[in-house]
């Protein structure tokens, strides 16, 4: 079956999350098929970290509702579904790299010694198991986090910021380690605002602002069809005073998405 048939494997609509007078979600509506790596785009407080603690059940959501595998649930058992990699962890001062794969296999019955290993040799952790993760340097720390999160056998992978603040070859060991464990049966989402390093990696992009899917798109049709980078289309759609957004959500339908209007925003092609 192709990965364009296949059932969304996360479904959001209209979903808002207020903290007091701030709306840092504002209907965001998404539907995200099994298969596929997708982008989460915009800039620092733009609300994707907000979104993807709401999807991996961390926050409650003000309105709207968020379905993993046709499944309503939301809260606590949607952390079964979700594999969550948050930007900054904390970690007990007396844990060690080898206590936070073992802490994993206890807590989570989806974990894959399988999966661990072979992270372990990707991202070349072999060697540091008995250091202590607080003693690590940020890099060192995104890889062990990144590895722990790909360690679950689950339906959605959330991964946010995982370039923010990592040297170039900690990148390219992180990006490898994303297309490494692309999903067949489930779907990662990641979000960033350094689109250029990432986006090559990318089956479908959306464009966070304010709170507000502003934009759309299946990658290789805005490559293809508009003749643009990702990079090139996140740029205009963040730095022009007169948006454009192109009908791009009406591309091949690959990422099934569905952008929110915004009022300063002019729907035509980009």
């Amino acid at each position: 079956m192709e990965a364009t048939e296949k059932a969304p494997v996360l479904e959001i609509t209209g979903l808002e999350k207020n903290f007091g007078n701030c709306d840092a979600l504002q209907g965001v509506d998404m539907i995200i098929p099994a298969g596929q790596i997708t982008g989460l785009l915009g800039p620092n407080a733009s609300g994707k970290t907000t979104l993807l603690k709401t999807i991996a059940g961390l926050l409650q959501p003000t309105a709207g509702k968020i379905k993993y595998f046709q499944n309503a649930a939301h809260g606590p058992q949607s952390r079964k579904t979700v594999s969550f990699c948050p930007d900054t962890l904390a970690f007990p001062q007396w844990m060690k790299v080898r206590d936070a794969f073992t802490f994993y296999r206890e807590m989570y019955s989806d974990y894959s010694q399988s999966r661990a290993d072979e992270l372990i040799r990707i991202l070349e952790l072999q060697n540091i198991q008995n250091k202590y993760v607080n003693k690590l340097s940020k890099g060192m720390k995104e890889r062990l986090v990144l590895g722990l999160t790909f360690s679950r056998e689950t339906q959605v992978y959330l991964l946010d910021e995982p370039l923010d603040g990592i040297d170039p070859v900690g990148k390219m060991r992180v990006i490898d380690t994303i297309i490494a464990m692309k999903p067949q049966d489930s779907s990662t989402l990641v979000s960033t605002h350094l689109v250029k390093d990432i986006e090559r990696i990318f089956d479908s992009v959306f464009f966070l602002s304010k709170g507000k899917i502003v934009f759309s798109g299946n990658s290789e049709t805005i490559r293809e069809e508009k003749g643009k980078t990702v990079e090139q289309a996140y740029l205009e759609v963040f730095t022009s005073d007169n948006i454009q957004l192109s009908d791009v959500s009406g591309y091949n339908g690959s990422s099934k998405a569905r952008p929110n209007s915004r009022e300063d925003v002019n729907e035509s092609s980009i």
